[in-house]
């Protein structure tokens, strides 16, 4: 008796175009986010009576009162936070199924959301980093400073269970996630290798910035490895009956509207986040 042998994600038609899919919807997110980012420090500033611009991955703002900086540093975190929650209940409320849009829309949730996260993780050794300054400005000790980090860093572990189901719920439907080896696989080739593909189509986007703050800004985004890295160990739980009822889709193709909409991110960037944007 044979059977046929279950399509892997190495064999489908696809892991290239959901993988370079994967890659463009994770770059635009991340530069969104960046941008989204600052804007919200922009925003508290102007409600406070400054005039500030945002650049790429950074507002230029004057030092107020310290309560003024407090309002000012706490206001992009809790930006990100809020955006990311927003999104990922609209995520969640979609049914299981692949399509761009809702690879887009996984990938920005998570980005926002990892963006508040990942800044408080790195409270004690990022001194540039917004949790940091405020930290700084309340003048908590350095335990302080380690105690949030530890809660920053065990709340990964809920929320990349969270991630990874999400993972699953936007896999195309020729792809199998039956066994802990296929969701693995789905992890690696449809996020994890594209994450890193996507710091790298970033980098243009830093064109005419400040090289350091730039650098920092691809760190960042390279910083939400830690999210994809953890999934990997809850794909190999069996996590995956809410997707047994994947709808069908059509296998994915490279979307011209990910290389338009990176594009267009982009060249806003380079064309009016390099020189300032008055928000």
């Amino acid at each position: 008796m044979s059977t046929a042998s279950s399509p892997t994600l190495t064999s489908t038609r696809s892991p290239k175009a959901f993988f370079v899919n994967s890659a463009l919807a994770f770059a635009i997110a991340e530069l969104v986010t960046a941008a989204l980012h600052e804007a919200g420090h922009g925003l508290m500033a102007q409600a406070l009576g400054f005039a500030p611009r945002i650049y790429a991955f950074y507002e230029n703002n004057p030092s107020g009162t310290v309560h003024q900086n407090l309002l000012i540093l706490a206001a992009g975190p809790l930006t990100s936070l809020a955006i990311g929650a927003l999104l990922l209940a609209a995520y969640r409320r979609q049914p299981a199924r692949y399509s761009f849009g809702r690879l887009m829309l996984f990938w920005f949730a998570w980005a926002n959301i990892m963006e508040f996260v990942n800044y408080v993780m790195v409270t004690p050794w990022l001194s540039a980093g917004d949790t940091a300054q405020i930290a700084h400005l309340l003048g908590w000790p350095m335990w302080g400073s380690y105690a949030i980090a530890a809660v920053a860093l065990a709340a990964l572990f809920p929320l990349a269970s969270l991630a990874t189901r999400g993972m699953l719920g936007v896999a195309p439907s020729d792809v199998p996630i039956a066994t802990p080896r296929d969701r693995r696989r789905l992890v690696m080739m449809g996020f994890y290798l594209p994450l890193l593909a996507g710091v790298l189509l970033m980098a243009p986007a830093g064109i005419g910035g400040a090289p350091i703050t730039v650098l920092l800004g691809l760190f960042a985004a390279f910083g939400n490895l830690d999210l994809i890295g953890a999934s990997m160990m809850f794909a190999s739980r069996n996590i995956v009956a809410h997707t047994d009822a994947r709808l069908p889709d059509a296998a994915p193709r490279v979307e011209p509207i990910a290389v338009i909409l990176y594009i267009a991110v982009v060249a806003f960037y380079i064309g009016l986040l390099s020189h300032g944007l008055p928000v």
